[in-house]
């Protein structure tokens, strides 16, 4: 769980950090022009998670309803790199964050799911603050691959290959929970 979370992460802060710069500089977006188009990804998000969190109370299938929702943000971003243009491109980052916001909202509770209520505060606190400091990191890393390569979709590709790895750490738990 800790693994995937860290990937989870990475995806967001990645996403947070880079989104803009990444839409100036390899898609060649106006951000002037673009405002509200560009902020898409952030509204796919957010209902993307609140849509989630009503189907995992419903189903209870979390491990599955986690794992499907970063395996998607992660090849809905690789459609991203290959999009030339820009509202394609912008549709295509707002699925894979809709996507990564529907994973998310079940996440706390799988992991509840799968702790000893005796040990709760503290796997949560591992949990997240593992989690946070490696998604803390990934816009650093990001900036590294763009600054070496001068390759904004190789930044890019990163987050796709940590969601689509960090999605199969959570394999083994699909079938039980």
């Amino acid at each position: 769980m800790c693994l995937f979370n860290t990937a989870l992460l990475t995806y967001l802060w990645g996403l947070n950090g880079w989104l803009p710069s990444y839409l100036i500089e390899a898609k060649g977006v106006n951000l002037k022009e673009f405002g509200t188009l560009s902020s898409l990804p952030f509204i796919a998000m957010l209902v993307g998670e609140v849509a989630g969190a009503f189907l995992s109370d419903k189903t209870g299938k979390r491990a599955a309803q986690v794992f499907g929702g970063l395996l998607i943000a992660g090849l809905s971003m690789y459609l991203v790199l290959k999009i030339e243009d820009a509202v394609l491109a912008i549709a295509a980052m707002s699925v894979s964050a809709m996507s990564w916001g529907f994973g998310v909202s079940s996440v706390f509770a799988l992991l509840a799911r799968i702790t000893p209520a005796s040990v709760s505060a503290t796997a949560g606190g591992i949990f997240n603050g593992f989690g946070n400091f490696a998604g803390a990191a990934a816009p650093v890393v990001m900036g590294y691959i763009v600054t070496q390569t001068g390759d904004f979709n190789l930044g890019l590709l990163f987050l796709v290959f940590v969601a689509v790895l960090g999605s199969f750490v959570l394999l083994p738990l699909v079938k039980k929970y």
